[in-house]
């Protein structure tokens, strides 16, 4: 499969085979991630490659109910880490605002990177944060010292074709996300509308949703759920040595 098709293809998988991935996917994999991208080359993304068993119980139990790190063969991790650039390059204490959003860039790309490289390979993935609301308790157990933070994690493994989706998740039109230029509001009620149904009828297809949801119920559940209070998160990192002035 040539890297158009993959990228075409992408679909989040959620349930996997219990089989171990070969050294050479895992190769491949970490080849991908060390040659992305990076910003002004800092190279300040360092990748935790999880695969003992107890480790992902816990990690699964920490990530909001996330089991299916439990049950995955593989969970990488992608941390900010500014131990390299303190030590070579005298980066300032706390680490500048700018620098930490250049490294939650650089965490971002080699996770994508990471997936498309499984996918290539026949393999899936899903990228979750859910750890977040227990961001001190991951740290720990990966045991990152100060300037080092989890950022995204990422499940991959053998795919189980028996809980395979029927069809791709619709996406809302391309016009309204690739813009020329300069942004315009592009919304329309009766597209929206029609995006709508068939994301609902996306939803009463697959097996594992009870009650069928439109896109903006979807979205409106997934809010309701978030935590207004960041302070908590804010205070890990800052923590960690980064400044958010």
């Amino acid at each position: 499969m040539n890297c158009l098709e993959v990228l075409f293809k992408h679909q989040s998988v959620r349930h996997f085979k219990q089989q171990p991935l070969s050294e050479e996917q895992v190769l491949n994999i970490k080849k991908a991630i060390v040659q992305t991208s990076s910003a002004c080359f800092y190279q300040i993304c360092t990748t935790i490659r999880i695969t003992d068993r107890s480790m992902l119980e816990a990690i699964g139990a920490i990530s909001g109910g996330t089991m299916k790190i439990a049950k995955a063969p593989e969970f990488w991790m992608f941390c900010l880490d500014f131990t390299k650039l303190r030590r070579a390059a005298s980066l300032p204490d706390p680490v500048p605002f700018d620098i930490f959003f250049h490294g939650i860039n650089d965490c971002s790309m080699a996770c994508q990177s990471a997936l498309t490289a499984a996918e290539a390979q026949g393999l899936g993935g899903v990228a979750i944060g859910g750890f977040k609301n227990r961001i001190i308790d991951i740290s720990k157990m990966l045991q990152l010292p100060k300037y080092v933070a989890p950022v995204l994690g990422l499940v991959i493994g053998v795919p189980d074709e028996v809980y395979s989706e029927p069809q791709q998740k619709p996406r809302l039109p391309m016009d309204w996300l690739i813009m020329d230029n300069v942004w315009h509001d592009p919304f329309d009620a009766d597209v929206f509308e029609e995006y709508n149904q068939q994301f609902k009828a996306y939803a009463a297809a697959r097996t594992s949703s009870n009650q069928p949801k439109d896109w903006r119920q979807a979205c409106q559940a997934m809010l309701s759920k978030r935590n207004p209070n960041v302070d908590p998160l804010i205070k890990f990192y800052e923590e960690k040595g980064i400044s958010f002035a």
